[in-house]
């Protein structure tokens, strides 16, 4: 499960947890080393053949420069209730994985051992399971709003949802060639090397959290995942959003809304005084040092789907790095200096006139996807219309 705030908002979130706070006026903490490198454990434990991926991270100061300090290095065991114990592959960066099968029918403990000493475990879970949901996107005012709905039951009334997204786009000019100073050659390129159509990829940011017995039958309709806003490169082409939904109990959504509330609120004075968030994580040897995070387990449900173009029509795409793309000639005497030493690739030769005079020309912004942040491989999940 991907907790869904950068270290700085784990950062603040920690200095909350670490305060008590009495009244609305403006409150400055003094940085200290207590105040920093809070452990913070996110994951979720899948049960019944699903794949459990915990991480590891430290909360940093908004004033550290180094914002990427490496993340804390250990051991982190599953232990079950009746049987069994699971050792987690660490995949680096704080990443750890399990891909063996754990029994549904009985409660786990998880366990931490970090390089460094510091010892850490979790109260009991008791696994939970997600019923099935669909979702689903409506088109309105020229924006795209896309919505899970679900069923839950008095043992199953508490939901949160996460998703990621990837979309297809395309640059303006495609460069069907490629020119060797060496040789003063244009040549082809495969298809395969090809670097006008990319896919990128984003996910949530925020909290998304309900409460099924705020309706009737205990029948979640429509909750809102996101909106799309008109004009938005992700509708361009195709689009794919895959959420995943996950049963938690009362205490795990006292957390989440806790994290909720305090992550959508700062930075406004009207907004409610932060709450601390209690987690079901803590220190073996001293349950005073704090810890963020609160694990749970079961089994979540995943469901995804796509959007093209023609299902939202009209949509006109608006991609700003594109807007001031340009076609020009390039003389064969001018290959070196504009191909050679400048911004500009070649795109198809310029046989307007015979013999053909030369190449038409664009610069590797509007050629290049890549340089916006995608790839050029499309991914394995990636399903064509």
């Amino acid at each position: 499960m991907d907790v869904l705030l950068s270290k700085t908002s784990w950062y603040i979130i920690g200095i909350l947890l670490l305060s008590n706070v009495g009244c609305r006026e403006p409150f400055f903490p003094e940085i200290s080393d207590f105040d920093q490198n809070i452990l913070v454990v996110e994951g979720y434990i899948e049960v019944g053949g699903g794949t459990t991926q915990i991480s590891l991270s430290n909360t940093s100061s908004i004033y550290d420069a180094d914002a990427d300090s490496p993340s804390p290095r250990g051991e982190i065991m599953i232990q079950g209730e009746r049987e069994g114990r699971w050792l987690l592959q660490a995949m680096g960066n704080g990443q750890y994985q399990l891909t063996e099968n754990l029994p549904e029918n009985q409660n786990y403990t998880l366990s931490i051992a970090l390089d460094n000493g510091n010892r850490y475990t979790t109260d009991p879970i008791r696994p939970m399971f997600s019923p099935e949901f669909d979702i689903s996107f409506t088109n309105q005012e020229g924006d795209v709003q896309l919505y899970t709905n679900t069923r839950g039951d008095d043992q199953n009334e508490f939901f949160l949802w996460v998703y990621d997204e990837t979309w297809m786009y395309r640059t303006p000019y495609i460069s069907y060639y490629t020119y060797d100073e060496i040789s003063g050659n244009m040549d082809f390129l495969d298809q395969a090397d090809l670097t006008y159509q990319c896919w990128n990829f984003d996910r949530s940011r925020r909290i998304i959290l309900e409460s099924s017995a705020r309706y009737e039958n205990y029948q979640i309709f429509q909750k809102e995942l996101l909106t799309i806003d008109s004009l938005s490169e992700k509708l361009g082409i195709r689009y794919r959003i895959s959420a995943r939904q996950y049963v938690l109990d009362r205490e795990a959504y006292v957390f989440w809304e806790g994290l909720r509330r305090n992550s959508d609120d700062i930075g406004s004075i009207f907004s409610p005084l932060p709450s601390a968030v209690n987690s079901n994580i803590y220190h073996t040897e001293d349950p005073d040092i704090p810890v963020i995070g609160y694990i749970s387990a079961g089994i979540s449900r995943e469901k995804e789907m796509y959007i093209s173009r023609d299902e939202v029509s009209p949509w006109r795409t608006e991609i700003r790095d594109y807007q001031g793309c340009q076609i020009d000639t390039v003389s064969i005497a001018e290959y070196e200096e504009k191909f050679g030493r400048s911004n500009y690739v070649p795109l198809y030769e310029d046989c307007e006139t015979f013999p053909c005079s030369g190449f038409f020309a664009s610069t590797q912004e509007c050629t290049d996807c890549r340089l916006r942040g995608g790839t050029t491989a499309k991914p394995d999940y990636w399903k064509d219309e």
